[in-house]
């Protein structure tokens, strides 16, 4: 099946970004490098709910080595095309103490989720955190954020697909499709 070149959402049109074979290429070799950094280990993977979950499902498909799984809740959008400037965390009771830590996440644009995530994840004595991100926005960034496991650097411009959403809408679409400016 061929991707769609436009899409749809409410009122508002995108175009093909970055297709889901290419992104499927790009978590493989993700994997294959956290696969080697984590072996003889076994690392805690946390999903960034809601969007973290697309490209945490398929990267972890992919992983070899022993971990754990979790996840955790973060908003910044709520029903926006530009991040709010605040973070909200929901997260559980999860034995965190010495372990390595990778988060996986979905888009990172001005650095202020994760910047919070982490400080709130090294409150709990890990051995280590690594981020692995499917987008970054360089352009965006308030906080400069390492990602040790980067799938795409894009411009700024908001995009939908694979776990990223319009108001919730458009998290199923198989590929990255960007915004069309009216």
């Amino acid at each position: 099946m061929t991707t769609p070149e436009f899409y749809t959402i409410k009122d508002k049109k995108f175009k093909l970004m970055i297709d889901d074979v290419i992104i499927q290429s790009r978590i493989q070799e993700l994997a294959d490098m956290i696969n080697i950094d984590y072996q003889n280990k076994s690392p805690i993977f946390i999903i960034v709910l809601k969007g973290g979950m697309f490209f945490g499902i398929e990267l972890l498909k992919k992983i070899t080595v022993d971990c754990e799984i979790e996840t955790l809740i973060s908003k910044s959008y709520g029903l926006n095309m530009k991040s709010s400037g605040t973070v909200d965390l929901i997260i559980g009771s999860i034995a965190l103490e010495d372990k390595d830590i990778i988060i996986v996440e979905d888009i990172i644009d001005t650095g202020l989720t994760m910047n919070k995530l982490k400080n709130v994840l090294n409150s709990y004595n890990p051995k280590s955190i690594k981020v692995a991100s499917l987008l970054r926005k360089p352009d965006c960034a308030k906080i400069d954020v390492t990602v040790d496991y980067l799938g795409f650097e894009i411009e700024d411009k908001f995009v939908v697909g694979y776990g990223l959403d319009y108001a919730e809408f458009g998290r199923q679409i198989p590929a990255i499709y960007q915004h069309i400016e009216d």
